[in-house]
């Protein structure tokens, strides 16, 4: 049965809420000034999110053809207005269907294109889309690719990198130090990439950007970062750096229309330098997922929010007002 529900109040739905992604965009929300209720769905009955969000429902997995029928069915019962999907998995599936999905149900996804998606999600394939634009990225070549493999090594001193290029989470990430290594890795890690290694590796940036649906940038955030098994662990804000606005022409560019996170290494100086800045675009293909979801609404900037406040504001036909960082704290997971 249809749940009646308060014109006033803003229904979210939080996929994958099981996860930690998921309990930090819950988290995020919570702060908000908005009416929210907030519903999470999640493929195991053990999932916290069930219980701790203000309904909980068990769907089938987004590879189970009766995931989106069941998500569909969910949505015009709670009467949800968003959907914020916790994971990557169900956002490939919720992007490549949230046309049918708002038509049958009124539920807005909140995902950049399938087609944004699946570039950015290919390490190669956004290198190389990045270097067409004219941003910087790091070189990068395929094993097979002989004449250019041969080219990168002649021109690209090691140590090197070789990456999953469809990996997450440092998972499939290693540094190749000379030839044998590096025929080790190609045989060990799966879709393997090798990319030019940026100095000095301790310049790591993470940045969140928020885009209009007109694909304007609105806010960002910028935090040099320490990482953690894949993960901000420790970060520090930086409300004046130059790299916040490189990450919006960047988004601008590959017409995306999601919260995004950017991470990525500034060597030699970052973009003051001659090098500028290398970009690896390893988060827009999850979209706002990150991280440091959470401690961004203590510095003033919250895409999640924001985004529940633009889907507001633009149906009312009017601009909607964005918190600025502006705030030079630390912060660290705990």
């Amino acid at each position: 049965m249809r749940r009646k529900v308060d014109p006033v109040t803003v229904n979210v739905l939080i996929t994958g809420c099981a996860g930690n992604q998921a309990h930090f965009i819950w988290s995020a929300l919570k702060r908000s000034s908005l009416s929210l209720r907030i519903i999470g769905c999640n493929y195991d009955h053990l999932g916290a999110g069930l219980y701790q969000f203000d309904a909980g429902y068990v769907v089938p997995p987004a590879s189970d053809p009766g995931y989106l029928p069941e998500i569909a069915t969910l949505c015009r019962n709670e009467d949800v207005h968003i959907i914020m999907a916790g994971n990557m998995a169900e956002m490939r599936a919720l992007a490549a269907n949230k046309d049918r999905l708002y038509e049958q149900t009124g539920a807005f996804v909140v995902t950049s294109p399938i087609d944004v998606l699946r570039r950015t999600e290919d390490k190669l394939a956004a290198a190389r889309y990045l270097a067409q634009l004219g941003f910087d990225s790091p070189r990068s070549v395929l094993p097979d690719e002989r004449k250019e493999l041969q080219r990168f090594l002649d021109e690209v001193p090691f140590p090197v990198i070789v990456k999953d290029r469809f990996g997450a989470g440092s998972q499939g990430v290693a540094p190749a130090h000379n030839r044998a290594q590096l025929n080790y890795l190609l045989n060990s890690i799966p879709n393997a990439v090798i990319q030019e290694y940026l100095w000095p590796d301790d310049e790591e940036y993470t940045v969140g950007v928020f885009l209009s649906s007109q694909s304007t940038p609105v806010a960002s955030i910028v935090m040099k970062r320490q990482l953690g098994l894949g993960m901000t662990w420790k970060a520090r804000v930086l409300p004046e750096s130059p790299l916040g606005a490189y990450c919006e022409r960047i988004l601008e560019g590959v017409a995306a229309w999601v919260p995004a996170t950017f991470s990525f290494a500034s060597p030699q100086g970052g973009p003051s330098s001659s090098r500028s800045i290398h970009g690896f675009p390893a988060r827009p293909r999850r979209g706002p997922i990150s991280g440091t979801t959470k401690p961004r609404c203590a510095f003033g900037t919250s895409c999640w929010v924001n985004r529940s406040r633009a889907l507001r504001f633009e149906a009312a036909g009017s601009s909607a007002p964005w918190k600025t960082c502006s705030s030079t704290r630390r912060v660290s997971r705990v």
